[in-house]
């Protein structure tokens, strides 16, 4: 829970930083996204649902770069093997099996460019942060503390990221959006995975922008 604040507290001051950005817009979005599985053990690659939002906060009217922060919500199933957590079936039993929701917060730098009246597109790059909260599921205490602990050891809730979106712009202040973002899980470099793309995120989005000014 303390972490959740945590990760709150992070958002607000990210809305609040100085300088008076304007808040230009605000979408609500869905999505599929796949956490990368390389481990060999549990699973295949988890393909999970997402809900969530962002606001584009402008640095002055008109200029073609902005923050744009977002919080996307997803949930899957992790059991405890050979010392690491890694994705399972929502059927695992046994004693090793916990409900993982992840809060994946994002603050990318993004340039926006506008091809013609109806068609735009944006790419970005930025510091994302997956905070993930885990729960019992056919799941013992001693082996849900060890999967949390591990999700939160070594920096795996620190991911870099980066991504493209296709705008199509439906009439004023409405906008439909497609995107494709991708993270890095660059804690594998310090954290001994001989598997530097395990546990990478590839998300695939649908959005609606609705302009604010």
């Amino acid at each position: 829970m303390k972490r959740i604040i945590l990760a709150a507290g992070m958002a607000v001051a990210v809305l609040g930083m100085p300088g008076a950005m304007d808040i230009e817009a605000v979408s609500g979005r869905f999505g599929v996204a796949i956490v990368n599985n390389g481990s060999g053990l549990g699973a295949a690659s988890p393909v999970v649902n997402t809900l969530g939002g962002s606001a584009i906060l402008s640095f002055s009217k008109g200029f073609f770069l902005s923050l744009q922060p977002g919080l996307d919500l997803f949930w899957t199933n992790y059991e405890w093997s050979d010392g690491r957590a890694v994705p399972t079936e929502t059927e695992t039993g046994g004693g090793n099996n916990a409900f993982v929701v992840g809060f994946l917060f994002d603050v990318p730098l993004t340039a926006t460019i506008r091809f013609n009246e109806r068609l735009g597109g944006a790419a970005s790059v930025g510091t994302a942060f997956l905070f993930r909260a885990s729960f019992a599921s056919d799941t013992t205490d001693q082996i849900l503390s060890s999967i949390a602990s591990y999700l939160w050891s070594d920096g795996r809730w620190f991911y870099p990221s980066a991504s493209l979106r296709f705008d199509v712009y439906l009439q004023q202040n409405f906008t439909f959006a497609m995107g494709i973002r991708g993270f890095l899980p660059i804690f594998n470099a310090w954290s001994g995975n001989d598997n530097f793309w395990d546990e990478g995120i590839l998300h695939v989005t649908m959005a609606m922008l609705v302009g604010l000014q």
